[in-house]
């Protein structure tokens, strides 16, 4: 029986009707898809952590602040601030003569112009460099070396030991073997006594420790400010000693509370004891004051003047050690030309040789 038309008009009506969607999105399980979700996540949350108002880092700061910031501090505290974590020690050591500059400049402007520091071997010509390690050099010759018990040998292989280095050396030196004594002073406990031409084991340690510290400062600028720090630490520390003995009634300088608080070489540059003596042996150290070579009071202009230590005093040693060779060489030859023809023993030539080296220091 063929449908009629209510029955066609109900299927068309019915295929024409929206089928509803039973669909459900599927669950992501994958370990990829996690990760990113993570990431996502962490993203959104730095973002949000970055415009909310958070502390800065200490290196954040911006330039000007941050040394200015680092300026005040002390070597020995720059020195604990440079073991904070890898990237504060990592800036320290890339603006470390910038800050050891301000450093200086601030606090130990006065000590600087004492005790300068040697010249660099590098910085020689290398033809004058095998003069200066000859055994046989006739400007030490000439000069007062002597071993003390107190200073270590200096290294020509890093810096030069032209006369004037060595003085140099010598001076600060000196300052590293006061600065460990000070203890024993401000106590009262004497300082062991070395019997000539003994050398125990506790004073080879000490003065390798002290040319280990002086080696570093040559091409450290912190350590070399380290060396300053420790010495006026020595100074106001033997000023304030003295100046507590009665019977100490030499003159001493003006040393106040503000000036120690201060932790600045400025109180040096007022009247006091001369300053120039060199301290060659620890049974000075009892009454020394202060060691600041290089400087004298001048009375009639009520002020110190310090002696011009630049770098033409040691281009000047090495200029006189270039003559001096070159005047033993001829004489040298002069002889060994001559043969034995000449009536003169090797003192007579000794004495020869030291006559022209000393009418070449004259003329230089």
């Amino acid at each position: 029986m063929p449908p009629t038309k209510e029955t066609v008009a109900q299927d068309a009506e019915s295929e024409l009707t929206p089928v509803e969607d039973l669909t459900q999105p599927l669950a992501l399980h994958s370990k990829r898809t996690e990760r990113r979700r993570k990431k996502l996540e962490r993203r959104a949350k730095s973002k949000s952590s970055s415009s909310s108002l958070q502390p800065i880092g200490f290196l954040h700061l911006p330039y000007e602040l941050l040394m200015g910031i680092l300026e005040l501090l002390r070597p020995s505290d720059l020195f604990a601030v440079s073991r904070v974590n890898r990237t504060l020690r990592t800036f320290l050591l890339s603006e470390e003569a910038g800050i050891v500059r301000r450093v200086v400049n601030l606090r130990y402007p006065i000590l600087e112009r004492c005790l300068l520091r040697p010249v660099l071997t590098k910085d020689i010509d290398p033809a004058i460099r095998p003069l200066l390690r000859s055994p046989d050099r006739p400007d030490l010759k000439l000069s007062h070396r002597i071993a003390h018990q107190n200073i270590p040998a200096p290294d020509d292989t890093i810096h030069c030991t032209c006369l004037t280095c060595l003085v140099r050396w010598n001076a600060l030196s000196a300052v590293v073997d006061f600065a460990h004594w000070q203890d024993n002073l401000d106590q009262g406990v004497p300082i062991p006594t070395i019997p000539r031409g003994t050398f125990p084991p506790w004073n080879q340690k000490l003065l390798a420790r002290n040319r280990r510290l002086i080696l570093n400062a040559l091409t450290g600028p912190l350590w070399y400010a380290r060396i300053l720090e420790a010495h006026l630490d020595s100074t106001t520390r033997s000023i304030r000693r003295h100046s507590e003995n009665k019977a100490d009634r030499r003159l001493h300088f003006r040393l106040t509370e503000e000036d120690m608080k201060a932790g600045t070489d400025a109180f040096l540059q007022w009247q006091g004891p001369p300053t120039f003596d060199y301290p060659y042996s620890r049974e000075l150290y009892y009454m020394l004051e202060a060691f600041l070579p290089g400087r004298s009071w001048i009375a009639a202009h009520h002020k110190w003047v310090y002696v011009s230590q630049t770098q033409e005093w040691h281009e000047m040693d090495l200029e006189l050690l270039v003559k001096m060779d070159a005047t033993r060489r001829q004489l040298h030859q002069s002889h060994v030309a001559q043969g034995p023809c000449v009536q003169a023993d090797g003192e007579q030539t000794s004495r020869l040789a030291e006559g022209d080296a000393q009418q070449a220091m004259a003329s230089s």
